[in-house]
Parts: structure tokens; sequence; C-alpha cells
């Protein structure tokens, strides 16, 4: 299974494999990580509350001789005891196959790594873990988000009692896996990946974070299409959808939830429409019932836009249509700190962003 002379990478996620930015902000990352370097041999660790079918793993993840998936039960999110199960689980693997380097993906998974090290830390006489004779990985913690602040903003501002204590819990987690001190703590080197300098400046005065320890992360950015392969889909999908070449295009990629103002990103279309009737909407999503809806309600014609769902790998050719990306949030630090993936897939594409100044990367 492992190559002792490769060096070992262990990655660590706490949410599982069928999260809706698995592939492009995990897997994507890992498989460029293998191809740029020839020595490194990695291993994935999920944490799944049920495990996934074989036909889900086979479609998820392509086979490849040094990259490992391993699965471990997930228990219900209850409190920092929920997670010693995980604790036990991820101990008991570093201990049987050490890593040079873990990465771990959100405070869950650090705090899970972070304690099952020190605890295999804490196994060996101080002599030996101060001599090179015991070795320890280095640790990143990746900061994609904040776990309470999502919660608290999904669950509304009366939240129930149990929601409370969840909200609560996730903030001593954060606290504890961020803290300077604990960071400080593990033998080795422990650094924080933050997604933007919003988030960091946040991670620094909430959590206590030293931000000499904080990187900005950079290798999950996509690349910048060129400009003439941009040139070639632009052309080739306006002729398949049947958008005129001088239309102006305003593009959506997502999903109809509220958190992602959905409703008020086609009210934004519908104003343009009524300054510019041969403007298109193009809509990407697996939602398309409720987006088909809301556009018939606000008396779009339909030869005015299309709403359509496309494979990961066709997003960009589709998005390469547009002259604009439409990403508006509402006033949250959740979305002030945040780095969202539809902002990076328009940028790749060249797309000037229209936004409501919400989110601290576009507004500064």
């Amino acid at each position: 299974m492992f190559d002792s002379n490769n060096k070992q990478l262990t990655f660590i996620i706490y949410d599982g494999i069928t999260n809706s930015v698995f592939e492009s902000q995990v897997l994507s990352p890992l498989l460029k990580l293998i191809e740029e370097s020839p020595n490194i041999e990695v291993t994935l660790i999920s944490f799944e509350k049920k495990r996934p079918s074989n036909q889900v793993l086979t479609a998820r993840i392509p086979a490849h001789d040094r990259l490992h998936l391993v699965l471990c039960r997930r228990l219900p999110f209850f409190g920092k005891w929920s997670l010693l199960f995980a604790v036990y689980q991820l101990k008991k693997f570093l201990n049987k196959f050490p890593s040079n380097q873990i990465i771990a993906r959100g405070p869950l998974a650090g705090y899970v790594a972070l304690t099952a090290l020190n605890r295999l830390a804490n196994k060996y006489p101080e002599r030996l873990r101060a001599t090179s004779e015991i070795k320890f990985p280095d640790v990143t913690i990746q900061a994609r988000g904040l776990c309470a602040q999502e919660h608290r903003y999904t669950t509304g501002s009366s939240p129930t009692l149990i929601n409370s204590f969840i909200i609560n819990s996730l903030k001593k987690i954060e606290f504890t896996v961020y803290r300077n001190k604990r960071t400080s703590d593990y033998p080795n080197h422990v650094t924080i990946e933050a997604v933007s300098p919003a988030l960091r400046e946040y991670l620094v005065e909430t959590f206590r974070a030293d931000p000499t320890k904080i990187i900005i992360a950079t290798r999950d950015l996509p690349k910048t299409v060129p400009v003439l392969q941009i040139a070639q889909w632009r052309t080739e999908v306006r002729q398949e959808l049947g958008i005129a070449q001088d239309a102006i295009v305003y593009c959506y990629s997502g999903s109809f939830k509220a958190w992602q103002c959905a409703k008020e990103t086609i009210a934004a279309f519908a104003f343009e429409y009524t300054r510019d009737n041969k403007c298109f909407m193009l809509v990407l999503t697996q939602d398309q019932k409720p987006f088909i809806d809301e556009l018939a309600r606000l008396k779009i014609p339909l030869t005015n836009y299309k709403v359509m769902t496309v494979c990961p790998a066709g997003l960009y050719r589709y998005l390469a249509a547009g002259d604009y990306g439409m990403l508006l949030r509402e006033r949250d630090i959740i979305n002030w700190a945040s780095r969202p993936t539809k902002m990076l897939e328009y940028q790749a594409v060249g797309l000037k962003i229209i936004h409501n100044n919400t989110i601290a990367w576009l507004a500064k």
C-alpha cells in the first residue's frame, strides 16, 4: 500500500467526500500535488457518517498508485466529546503509518489531528521528543471558513438550546485549534492556511492566532484559462445556446439556497433587462426548477435566459460565454471573510464580477 521511499502526506477531511467542494478544493489540488511531486504519496482520510457506496467512491476518486483513501467513522456532532472517537481512529492509523506532513481541512479535522498527535507525542519520554530520535510531522490546518458563525447563520437569529450549545461548542473548538498556545504546544511546526486576508484578521482578533503562523492559500486557486481558449468557447457556446454574439450575458453558477441570494440575483438581472432587452441570463445549477419559476415570475422571456446543469469539467466552457459573473451576498462575517469558489471560477475565465461589497476579497 505504501512506498517507504516516498514522502508521506496525510490529508484529513471531516465533512466527507460528497461535500460539494470536494472535487475542486480537495481532490484537484491533491492530484496536482502528486503530479508535480513524483516522490510524494498521499493518504486521504475521510470521516464519514455513512460509508459511501463503491459506485460513489469510484465516481469521486480516480484510481492512482500514490493516492490512498482511508474511510473512518464520524459520529453526529455534539461537542468536542463527539470527536474523541475520530481522535482514537486517527491515532491508531498514525501509530501504524507515520507521516512526514499532515494537512487538516477545517477546525474539526484540525482538532482531531492535533489531539491525536499530542497523545502520540505523550507516549514518548521528553528526552526522546527533544531529540531527532522521534519524528513528528509538520501540520497545516486549512481555515476555509468559520464553523460556529456558519452554524449560527444557517439556524437563524433565534436558535434552539441545542443549536446554541453546538454554536458555543464550535467556538471553543475553533479557539482551541487556532490559538497560539495550542499550536505552540505541538512538538513540530504548525501552520494555519487561511483563504483570505480578512479571515486571517478574524482568526488573529477572535481566536488569538499567531499572525506569523498564518499563510494565505494559493494551491487550490484555479488556473486562468488562456484568452484564445476563452474566445473559442465564447463563440461555440453562444452558437450552441442561441445567444447573440453581441448580447451582454450575465452568469450565475450555484444553487438556489437563500444564503446565495438567488432571488436577489434574478431580481438584479430583471432590472438590467428593463434597460437592455437584448441581455441574457445564463444559470448553471443543479436547482433548475426554482430558477425557471423565478425568472417566469419576473416575466423574463424564454429567449433571454437559459437554466442548465453542466458537469464540473464543462463549467468553465459555459462560463466563458458570459460577460459578467453575479455574486451577491448578505452582509455577514462569514461572507466578508470568505473566498467563494464561484468567484474564483468567474475570475478564471475573465468575467467581471457584479457584487454588493459584502466580500472583503472583492470590496478591497
